[in-house]
Parts: C-alpha cells; structure tokens; sequence
C-alpha cells in the first residue's frame, strides 16, 4: 500500500472510513432504539387552545383620499 497517497489524501480516507463506519452504527443504533418489551406508549396531548394576541399587528387598509373629479368648464 502506498501510504504516500493516504498522507496526501487524508481526507478523502477519513470520508470512506466515516462512511463504513456509518452503515454499521446508524442501523444498529435504530435497532436498539426501536427495540422494547413493551407497547408502545403515545404522550398525551392536550389539543385544547386559548385565544391570545399573537403580537403581530394586522395590515390597515391605506387611507385613500377622495380624487377630485375632472371639472369641465364651459
């Protein structure tokens, strides 16, 4: 092995082994995690909610001044 490249390409050898060592550990770590004697609980969630101020304040519509109409004089 030519340990001349590994030295130069240090980064591309820590990705490659990052990597393998990923498609060991992330499954064996979801297996363990999902893994329980037990049912499955689920939190109670209380779904009920207040009214309140939000503290964002709503657009105003523009005020808009009555435009003269065009007078024609004789």
């Amino acid at each position: 092995m030519n340990w001349g490249v590994l030295r130069g390409e240090w980064g591309a050898v820590t990705f490659v082994l990052t990597v393998l060592a990923g498609l060991i550990v992330v499954p064996l770590a979801l297996y363990f995690a999902n893994v329980s004697p037990g049912a499955v609980t689920t939190p109670s969630i209380s779904t009920t909610s207040s009214a309140r101020a939000s503290g964002v304040e709503t657009a105003s519509p523009a005020r808009t001044s009555p435009t003269p109409s065009p007078s024609h004089s004789p």
